[in-house]
């Protein structure tokens, strides 16, 4: 019977106005290491400490209560801090940032370091250690003039923050070229199409393009437009050795035409 049928079977048994509808995923499973993993999502998302047996029966993990083996593991779990005078449970963030400040010193520290040098940080991973972590890196992003901006910021096509790097380079390091050198370059004048070649030649330099085209018209000629695959013309063979691999043939002249005999 598909699922189909058998709610409208079940609907068929209801009284008025009372429907049937499949019951949420709620449970956290049965496994250790499931039952684990679904509290330490369910505490991240605790912003204050809380009592464990309202946490427990908040999301369905009664067996962090029940089981003494699993509450301790529970307990020593790195990212979970228990305060043992109140006995009150929290999550413990990665890293300890409580200001914009804070932030900008983890970038740094991350960028460079000898192990990750020039690495940044995606911004949900920041977002667990400090929730306005999207709101401090806009603000940074929104610092003018642009040189002076702390942060570089990578955006998806949804031009919303994905990662994070530290700005290395600032000030002076950042500016561009001056207004002097700006006017000596559109100074220069290019020479034409025509005139280029013969200009690059006349310096003894070669443009790539005539380089490309000197390379693909000899690869052409050691070709000699010989034609491979099935039903192609195939190369001169000529003056190429025969390598006899069955040696009962060894003495037998195999240019010979023995069908006359």
């Amino acid at each position: 019977m598909t699922s189909s049928a058998t709610a409208s079977s079940i609907n068929s048994r209801l009284g008025p106005g009372q429907i049937y509808s499949q019951p949420s995923l709620t449970g956290a499973g049965q496994k250790d290491n499931t039952i684990l993993v679904s509290a330490l999502d369910a505490l991240k998302l605790h912003k204050s400490p809380v009592r464990l047996e309202d946490f427990a029966l908040t999301h369905g993990l009664t067996r962090l209560v029940e089981d003494e083996v699993l509450r301790e593991r529970f307990k020593g779990h790195p990212r979970v801090e228990w305060n043992a005078k109140l006995d009150l449970w929290m999550y413990k963030p990665e890293h300890d940032l409580r200001s914009p400040r804070d932030l900008i010193a983890l970038l740094e520290k991350r960028y460079t370091s000898e192990t990750s040098r020039c690495a940044g940080m995606r911004l949900a991973e920041l977002r667990e250690s400090y929730p306005l972590a999207k709101e401090a890196v806009e603000d940074f992003a929104k610092t003018e003039p642009k040189q002076e901006r702390e942060v570089l910021v990578l955006r998806g096509k949804d031009q919303s923050a994905k990662m994070v790097f530290w700005n290395e380079f600032r000030g002076e390091q950042a500016k561009g070229p001056d207004d002097e050198f700006r006017e000596l370059w559109h100074q220069q004048k290019v020479p034409d199409a025509v005139d280029l070649a013969r200009s690059l030649e006349a310096d003894g330099l070669t443009s790539a393009n005539l380089i490309a085209s000197t390379a693909t018209h000899s690869g052409a000629a050691n070709r000699g437009g010989k034609r491979g695959g099935r039903g192609g013309k195939k190369g001169d063979s000529r003056g190429r050795k025969v390598r006899i691999q069955n040696t009962h043939l060894e003495g037998v002249d195999l240019s010979k035409d023995y069908t006359a005999q």
